[in-house]
C-alpha cells in the first residue's frame, strides 16, 4: 500500500491528472481517478496481441488513463460508477481513455465491456505492482476512425 499511496500521490501532481468522488450525508461512496499517457509513458510495453500502426504511441494529449474506479459495496448495482466514469472522461480532449483490469476478475471485465469498453490485450505488471499481469482495455472518446481497431 505504501507504494500505491507514493504513486498516487506522484500522480497527483501531474498536468492533466482529474478525480470525480462521490458522497452520501458528507461520506465518500465512490471515486474515479486518472491522467493522460506522457510520451514517456510504458502502458502498452509488453502489450500482447499487436496492435496496428502507431497504436501504442502517445504524445501526452492522445490517451487518457483511468488509474482507479472504486465504489462502496453498499452502493454498487445502482449505476454509480458508471456514473463517476462517464463524468470524468465526459469533457475529456484526448481522443480515447485506456485502463487496466485483473485478468482473473471476469465480472470487472463484463462490467467494463457493457460500459463499451474493448480489450486490446495482456500487458505485464511492473515490479511493485498489485498483479503480475492486466488486461488492457480502450474506449474511444472522439471520433478519430480509430475505435473499429481496438476490436
Amino acid at each position: 500500500m505504501g507504494d500505491h499511496r507514493r504513486r498516487t500521490l506522484r500522480q497527483a501532481e501531474s498536468a492533466g491528472f482529474e478525480a470525480v468522488t462521490a458522497r452520501e450525508n458528507g461520506v465518500l461512496v465512490g471515486f474515479v481517478y486518472g491522467l493522460p499517457l506522457s510520451p514517456r509513458s510504458t502502458w502498452w510495453e509488453g502489450l500482447q496481441l499487436a496492435r496496428p500502426g502507431d497504436f501504442t504511441v502517445e504524445t501526452g494529449r492522445r490517451t487518457f488513463a483511468v488509474i482507479d474506479l472504486a465504489v462502496l459495496p453498499s452502493h454498487r448495482g445502482r449505476g454509480l460508477g458508471r456514473r463517476l466514469m462517464g463524468e470524468l472522461l465526459g469533457s475529456r480532449p484526448e481522443e480515447r481513455a485506456t485502463l487496466a483490469t485483473d485478468p482473473g476478475n471476469p465480472e470487472t471485465q463484463r462490467m467494463y465491456e457493457r460500459w463499451g469498453w474493448n480489450r486490446v490485450g495482456l500487458t505485464p505488471g511492473a515490479k511493485g505492482e498489485t498483479l503480475n499481469a492486466f488486461d488492457l482495455y480502450v474506449i474511444a472518446l472522439r471520433s478519430t476512425g480509430e475505435a473499429s481497431s481496438f476490436r
